[in-house]
């Protein structure tokens, strides 16, 4: 029984790779100072709206919280997400490294807790690398994962669905990211998710070791 329980949990430290993966980013997130504005029309009449703040800060529990859950009741799935997160991830590093991007950020007002969370998340986040969005990329992600459960999910659909629209929404709200970042996201997204699904599902030595008996089916 100890033995199952440790095993159980071992797909969990892959979780580290992503953790490693993630804190490249601050490595890169230095202007260049020649940083292009990504910014359009449609931008221009999106409103700055600080409450989206929490959402956008609830990024951080959605994506881990959802692939501790998917490591449990859906193992292949959560192995072609975290590898299609990672693989994402390094792909907008290597497009922030060849081609830097900015959105203009607004003045925030008051000093309401809502002000304070704006601030925050400024004073932790260069205004560049803009293009595609982690946030949007790593959220649609786990939106494609509960899509493929929705069939016999419909609930867990629906929740992940509302709330990672609710977070994409809050990159352009907060003034975080333009359209064109949403976009480049979302299609970044579809792409690593549907290579890596493809990866796995050629490598049945992978599956033996990694998934339980009963995920293993496409």
């Amino acid at each position: 029984m100890k033995n199952n329980s440790i095993l159980s949990f071992h797909p969990l430290y892959y979780l580290l790779l992503l953790m490693i993966t993630s804190s490249i980013y601050s490595i890169i997130n230095q202007s260049s100072g020649h940083a292009v504005d990504v910014t359009t029309i449609i931008d221009g009449e999106i409103p700055f709206i600080k409450e989206f703040a929490v959402p956008y800060l609830l990024w951080y529990p959605y994506i881990y919280g959802l692939l501790i859950y998917y490591c449990f009741v859906d193992r292949k799935r959560y192995f072609v997400g975290l590898g299609s997160l990672i693989s994402g991830k390094l792909l907008c590093f290597l497009v922030y490294c060849l081609w830097q991007t900015t959105v203009p950020r607004p003045e925030v007002v008051g000093n309401d807790i809502f002000a304070q969370l704006m601030l925050f998340i400024y004073s932790h986040d260069q205004p560049v690398n803009c293009l595609p969005s982690i946030h949007v990329l790593t959220t649609f992600i786990m939106m494609i994962v509960a899509h493929k459960r929705k069939e016999e999910h419909k609930w867990e659909y629906a929740s992940v669905t509302a709330f990672g629209t609710l977070i994409i929404l809050s990159t352009l709200f907060t003034k975080q990211h333009a359209v064109l970042d949403v976009l480049a996201g979302t299609l970044l997204a579809c792409g690593v998710y549907a290579a890596v699904q493809y990866t796995f599902h050629a490598l049945p030595g992978f599956q033996a070791n990694h998934y339980a008996a009963r995920q293993i089916k496409k």
